[in-house]
């Protein structure tokens, strides 16, 4: 299977085929330094890259802006397509062999 991605300012945007038909996912790029928790049901999306800890959430007013030169060779930007290859098993249940680290 061929995972295609592009690392975009604003979105990460992915496509991929499996058994015959095409699949697409995006993934905002709304992250904030630290670590968050939930309230609820949700699931919380913290990661660490380096010594920087990051928190997927896409209401905070906190968000570190994407849409610069810095952030196409961040770590930050590592985690985001990290995060996007995570959401896009949950979502759409593709390569259930894919385990991503």
């Amino acid at each position: 299977m061929r995972i295609y991605i592009d690392d975009g300012s604003t979105h990460i945007k992915m496509l991929w085929e499996q058994h015959g038909k095409t699949f697409t996912h995006i993934s905002p790029n709304s992250f904030k330094r630290g670590w968050s928790a939930t309230f609820g049901n949700g699931k919380p999306f913290n990661y660490t890259a380096g010594k920087e800890k990051y928190s997927y959430d896409l209401i905070s007013p906190d968000s570190l802006t994407t849409s610069n030169i810095e952030w196409q060779y961040s770590p930050l930007n590592a985690v985001a397509v990290h995060h996007a290859l995570r959401t896009s098993v949950n979502r759409h249940g593709f390569n259930r062999h894919l385990r991503v680290i």
